[in-house]
């Protein structure tokens, strides 16, 4: 009888201490990990924006070019070198220097106050290649394929799903407008011309940009405009020169093909006083160029 009622209490005395060890493992469990709330899919976002005289050239005015956006123009936008999403503009009728800018912001990863977001009008990959001389005014590739801006804004909130920046956007051009004359010899009228090639003595002209987020990969190399109908007596060329703002001038030259077929050489000192900023409109009417004995494609016409 001892031994059962031993055996009973000893089985309660286990049976009590596991409970007890029990408890004091669920008392020492670490707490479950808080996930922090992830934001929502995306965010919307409404800025004003602003071109300066001298900086978006999509129109000419005699010898001025004037900025202005047009309706449905779009802006990339970027935090470091992650896309976050696409802004349409809706131009102000009574100012086409103004602009609304509105879209979505479909990766929302880091956009929260304080954070920069970079503005890349219309994209961020920029190509200076393939322009035909067109006139801005006109509704060539000029106007919309070769006239590239930035401007940066900084968050103010994001509340719910609105974004809002501290202040608008003002966007400044990245290259200058060139209208180009060529006269053979240097006197009378400008020749008509079917195309040229421009490049700089010290290679400084842009083919082409692309942005990783902190800055631009560029490559360099002359620029060649093929006219798509009839010759020009003044075509104009997109041009980013990376010696602006440096002080220096820099120095062009020409092969340029003529509504004859006959290809003229020529060049042209560009000072730095007309190279001080990204988004000047230049123009340099009576470049001095002279018929080559060859003709385009390489074959002897003349000889004199």
């Amino acid at each position: 009888m001892w031994n059962k009622r031993y055996i009973a209490a000893l089985f309660a005395a286990l049976a009590l201490l596991a409970g007890c060890q029990k408890a004091e493992e669920e008392l020492i469990k670490e707490e479950p990990e808080v996930v922090p709330e992830q934001p929502s899919g995306s965010y919307t976002l409404t800025l004003e924006a602003t071109k300066g005289v001298d900086t978006k050239a999509l129109s000419l005015d005699g010898s001025t070019l004037n900025a202005h956006w047009v309706t449905g123009e779009t802006v990339a936008v970027y935090l470091g070198g992650a896309y976050k999403g696409l802004l349409t503009a809706t131009a102000h009728g009574s100012d086409a220097t103004r602009a609304t800018l509105s879209g979505t912001l479909d990766n929302v990863d880091g956009v929260v106050a304080d954070a920069e977001l970079t503005l890349l009008f219309p994209r961020a990959l920029w190509d200076y290649t393939g322009q035909d001389g067109s006139a801005p005014s006109e509704a060539g590739s000029l106007a919309t394929k070769y006239d590239y801006a930035t401007a940066t804004v900084t968050v103010a909130s994001v509340s719910g799903s609105e974004v809002t920046t501290t202040g608008g956007a003002s966007f400044a051009n990245e290259q200058s407008m060139y209208r180009f004359g060529f006269k053979a010899g240097g006197a009378g009228d400008q020749i008509p011309v079917k195309g040229f090639t421009v490049s700089s003595i010290h290679n400084t002209l842009v083919r082409s940009r692309s942005w990783d987020g902190s800055a631009w990969a560029e490559t360099f190399g002359p620029i060649a405009v093929e006219v798509a109908g009839e010759a020009l007596t003044l075509p104009y060329a997109s041009l980013r020169n990376t010696r602006v703002g440096s002080g220096n001038g820099d120095t062009y030259s020409f092969s340029v093909i003529g509504s004859d077929n006959a290809l003229y050489l020529g060049g042209k000192d560009i000072p730095s006083s007309v190279m001080d900023v990204q988004g000047r409109f230049i123009s340099a009417q009576s470049i001095s160029v002279t018929k080559s004995n060859l003709a385009q494609g390489g074959t002897a016409t003349e000889v004199w």
